[in-house]
């Protein structure tokens, strides 16, 4: 058994912010995660989400360049290889959340999955490690909404999405939170025909109406539907 002041479950942004300082105030901190270090953020949120917007703006600021005065142009769109500049951007983050940097800073870390089996210790089935205390960092998963025949055809979510090779001609996004928003304006930006159906009375709903208002006439007058 190996006994740690601290065991922190989930290497994602809130994880690996509580690992290291924990561990640069001198706590022993051990670091479990099940599937890839940066969680959410590196791998299919913040990350990812930022650097394909940023390439949709490029190519909208192309396409209506003579609002600036210069001529329009049109690019000719490889999600590929739009999808390969933002793995880039991935790969460059990535080292400040990869294992070897958390062990040099004095965390030991765990890849696998693990499970309580008393209130100070947890197992995979084949070591047991002990803390006084844990902090439970998972993090969460996209929410798919019960519609029926939904389950009977190949949909994305924020998760997948970026395993495209090529760009949707035509792409309904269900859902106008955040998530949503960014995903209907990058790809109706890069391309793709875009209808936004949201079940609530507007858009960003947790957002002052006028900021919804605002939002919703700017995706009309770029096409979203």
């Amino acid at each position: 058994m190996k006994k740690y002041h601290l065991i922190v479950i989930g290497g994602g942004s809130g994880g690996l912010v509580c690992s290291a300082g924990a561990a640069g105030l001198g706590a022993k901190v051990a670091l479990i995660e099940k599937h890839k270090m940066g969680g959410d953020c590196l791998n299919t949120g913040c990350v990812p989400s930022k650097a394909i917007i940023r390439t949709a703006k490029v190519a909208h600021d192309a396409k209506t360049a003579s609002r600036f005065g210069l001529m329009g142009h049109d690019f000719d769109v490889k999600l590929d290889e739009v999808l390969k500049s933002v793995r880039k951007v991935q790969e460059n983050i990535a080292r400040h959340d990869s294992v070897e940097r958390f062990t040099s800073l004095g965390v030991d870390v765990y890849q696998g999955e693990y499970r309580f089996i008393s209130k100070n210790q947890i197992t995979n089935g084949e070591e047991v490690l002990e803390a006084k205390r844990f902090v439970v960092a998972t993090g969460g998963s996209p929410f798919v909404p019960i519609i029926s025949g939904l389950d009977k055809v190949s949909y994305l979510t924020s998760d997948n999405v970026w395993d495209l090779k090529e760009l949707p001609g035509n792409l309904v996004v269900i859902g106008g939170g955040p998530i949503g928003v960014e995903l209907a304006q990058t790809f109706a930006r890069l391309g793709s025909k875009v209808t936004l159906v949201q079940s609530a009375e507007r858009l960003l709903v947790r957002e002052d109406p006028e900021v919804s208002e605002l939002i919703k006439t700017r995706f009309e007058s770029e096409g979203i539907k």
